[in-house]
């Protein structure tokens, strides 16, 4: 019979050991996850510096250019046809940062946020998740365009919704600042916050726009989230025309889910912006912000006068999902 005793002493050492490399794990990854979020945030900055500047060269240049009369053109009796529409010209703006990478598809700003950031568009909706504007490995990724949208071409030809999607951060770099306009019926607090910043603009490779927030909400995305089943797909609104995806619906959808009512009004024929993020209320959830593009000949100002909070928003079923 063997009257060996094991040794605890030697079997302590083995689970401190075990413990200690994973704790050294943990730290690497953390460290890791603190300096590429570092990185990410600097370079947006860069950008944005640099964005920043060629703005204002070129509305100096422009401001510059000598004012030039013309001549109407004699007007005759026999039959035209509708001339072409004049050739899109590259914003000078934008011009440097296609240069530096074809995936260039625009810039997003929000005053008041950190979000001053470049936009990109590629095949899919995957590559920029993880990659920075030079396609380096990058946790927080760079804010893109959903691949289905239609964003640089005539306005006629743009997609009537286009959809951007960005990393919600903890240290504010892509669309992690958004969370100044979330509101819910548990946390009105922030409802100061869309008065004072009720627009956003963006521009495309030819032109800049501003968009007047419509409706911002936190929405489910899996449908085991929902009693009934159901979610709100409002990434899924690209183009209004067909059945399933109609303006009607779309418009139904955001004004029975939006935490405000801004009194800002809508139509058909006007073009949308969706903002999508990651939210932290259970996972997966995403806040989302909505914009109607400002109309040709348009005031961009807001009457906030108007605005008010929704109590009758429908808000996911927070009892329903934290019980599962």
């Amino acid at each position: 019979m063997d009257n060996k005793k094991k040794d605890p002493t030697k079997k302590n050492k083995i689970i401190l050991g075990i413990a200690s490399v994973v704790m050294v794990a943990a730290i690497a990854v953390a460290v890791t996850s603190i300096i590429s979020d570092q990185r990410a945030k600097q370079l947006s900055e860069e950008l944005a510096q640099k964005h920043s500047e060629l703005e204002s060269e070129s509305s100096a240049e422009t401001s510059e250019l000598p004012r030039t009369e013309t001549t109407p053109p004699e007007t005759t009796t026999e039959a035209t046809t509708t001339p072409p529409p004049e050739p899109l010209v590259v914003l000078d703006s934008m011009q440097p940062f296609i240069d530096e990478n074809p995936d260039t598809a625009g810039w997003i700003k929000l005053e008041g946020t950190s979000v001053d950031n470049v936009v990109v568009q590629t095949e899919d909706n995957d590559y920029y998740l993880e990659r920075d504007f030079y396609g380096n490995y990058s946790q927080p990724g760079t804010i893109y365009a959903d691949f289905r949208c239609i964003v640089n071409d005539y306005d006629f030809n743009q997609s009537d919704n286009i959809v951007l999607y960005g990393h919600n951060q903890a240290n504010g770099a892509m669309f992690g600042t958004l969370q100044k306009y979330k509101i819910t019926k548990q946390n009105t607090g922030k409802f100061d916050f869309y008065l004072e910043h009720p627009t956003f603009t963006f521009s495309n490779l030819y032109n800049e726009y501003t968009y007047k927030i419509i409706a911002l909400f936190v929405a489910e995305v899996e449908p085991w989230q929902s009693p009934d089943g159901e979610v709100f797909d409002y990434h899924n609104y690209i183009r209004f025309g067909t059945y399933e995806k109609t303006y009607d619906e779309f418009m139904e959808n955001l004004t029975e889910r939006s935490e405000i009512i801004t009194g800002v009004d809508v139509q058909k024929g006007d073009k949308f912006m969706t903002l999508s993020t990651c939210s932290n209320e259970f996972e997966p959830s995403r806040f989302v912000i909505v914009g109607r593009r400002v109309r040709d000949g348009e005031s961009p100002e807001v009457d906030t006068s108007l605005a008010k909070l929704n109590p009758d928003a429908k808000e996911p079923d927070w009892s329903y999902i934290y019980s599962r």
